[in-house]
């Protein structure tokens, strides 16, 4: 039965299913397939569907049987299975990450560094702001003296 379900997997699907299998988050899937996380819960909600289970970890079971049963080599129970981490996460650089972080990855302490900075920079515009305006004033007494 499973395998007539499995039948109607997409491959997107199975590889989300593959990296549930291997305990990665939805936002770890999304980073290593460049999609969004909300692509990737929508792959594994409809994997969920088609094989007519509840829970993203039993689906990813489901299918993580029926390829290691096409594999005799390699059946094992789950908790002697090797996971692999994918490529390595980029890591926040202190303060102010700038590549390869998105804000959901910041931690409080950055998210406050980086408001600051933000309210830093706008008060300098604006003092460079007042600054010009200043000048123009003194250039046009002068000219008009």
């Amino acid at each position: 039965m499973d395998e007539h379900r499995l039948k109607h997997l997409t491959e997107k699907q199975r590889e989300c299913l593959r990296l549930v299998y291997a305990h990665m988050s939805s936002k770890e899937i999304a980073k290593q397939l460049g999609v969004e996380p909300g692509t990737v819960d929508q792959y594994v909600k409809t994997a969920m569907r088609i094989l007519g289970v509840s829970e993203r970890r039993a689906a990813a079971r489901i299918l993580a049987a029926n390829e290691n049963a096409a594999q005799p080599a390699r059946a094992m129970r789950e908790e002697q299975d090797v996971f692999e981490a994918g490529p390595p996460r980029p890591s926040a650089r202190w303060p102010l990450p700038l590549r390869g972080v998105t804000p959901a990855d910041l931690r409080p302490l950055q998210r406050l560094a980086w408001i600051f900075a933000i309210m830093m920079a706008i008060a300098f515009a604006f003092g460079v702001f007042l600054a010009g305006l200043e000048a123009l004033s003194r250039l046009g007494r002068t000219l008009v003296s």
